[in-house]
């Protein structure tokens, strides 16, 4: 069964491309590597977010994407990818880079830091699977104003 897969990020880094990825890393990815973050949630999205702002920051021109991943789409999740015994003692950004090198898949399943609950999905948008994910052009997205107060 297919399933989604969310985004929450300001309109202007909304391209499906991994560019803010690229630019500046991420704990999954070194800075010049491409890479989609997304999570499990609407709500882990906004968490996701929350964590790197500050009280007096109100979020304005945010978007939220839909991702819907096909079923048949190969997912590999970071307990996979430890369980090798050549990258399990790696950081989670070299790891999200060999993983990146290796294309086992073009999505890769990992623990949210902010709710290890939950899940975050990385996409890979040079994987030839990325092509078959349907993402929906972004929606507007207004932060609730008590999470600032």
């Amino acid at each position: 069964m297919p399933f989604e897969a969310y985004r929450v990020c300001r309109r202007v880094h909304a391209a499906p491309d991994g560019e803010g990825a690229f630019r500046v890393g991420g704990r999954w990815n070194s800075p010049g590597r491409r890479m989609v973050y997304m999570a499990q949630s609407v709500a882990l999205a906004v968490l996701e977010n929350l964590v790197h702002m500050s009280r007096q920051d109100f979020p304005a021109g945010y978007v939220r994407i839909t991702a819907i991943v096909p079923d048949d789409i190969a997912i590999i999740s970071e307990i996979d990818l430890r369980g090798n015994r050549s990258l399990k003692d790696l950081s989670t950004r070299a790891l999200g880079d060999a993983w990146l090198d290796g294309q086992p898949s073009g999505v890769l399943k990992v623990r949210s830091a902010v709710v290890p609950e939950e899940w975050n999905y990385l996409l890979n948008p040079r994987h030839p699977d990325f092509s078959r994910i349907v993402l929906h052009q972004p929606e507007p997205f207004v932060f609730d104003e008590r999470l600032f107060q």
